[in-house]
């Protein structure tokens, strides 16, 4: 014969048998959810007018003219009445820069505007890119 103990449990009345919240902390419980979601909306908020603000740049084609002159053409995005300073570089078939031009881009009225420098080299250039561009 098998024998289990029996455990008795104290009867309690259904109305205390359900877990309660101590009075007076919904309040707290309200005030943190309200906090949180204040705090999510300030944070996308402020996550999509940085992302508005960004400078991007695509590089759009490179043509090297001979051994002292590259001409590198870019797509610029960024906000319209900000102005901006590029460094634009030609590199050899090594990576070694051979060429280096500063240009400073004026405010635009539009959002995307395409650009055309020349790099004048020391050596043949074996291709051109944008190396940065900041806010002036």
């Amino acid at each position: 014969m098998d024998h289990h103990p029996t455990v008795r449990r104290k009867a309690y009345p259904v109305s205390s048998q359900r877990p309660r919240i101590t009075p007076g902390t919904g309040k707290w419980w309200a005030l943190g959810i309200a906090f949180t979601l204040a705090f999510t909306g300030f944070a996308s908020w402020k996550v999509l007018s940085v992302a508005d603000q960004a400078i991007d740049v695509t590089l759009t084609a490179v043509s090297v003219v001979d051994d002292r002159t590259t001409v590198v053409t870019f797509d610029l995005h960024r906000p319209p009445a900000q102005a901006v300073v590029c460094t634009v570089q030609a590199q050899d078939q090594r990576k070694a820069v051979v060429g280096t031009v500063t240009v400073d881009l004026p405010p635009a009225t539009e959002r995307t505007t395409t650009h055309q420098v020349t790099v004048r080299t020391t050596t043949r250039a074996f291709t051109g890119l944008v190396h940065d561009c900041v806010r002036a």
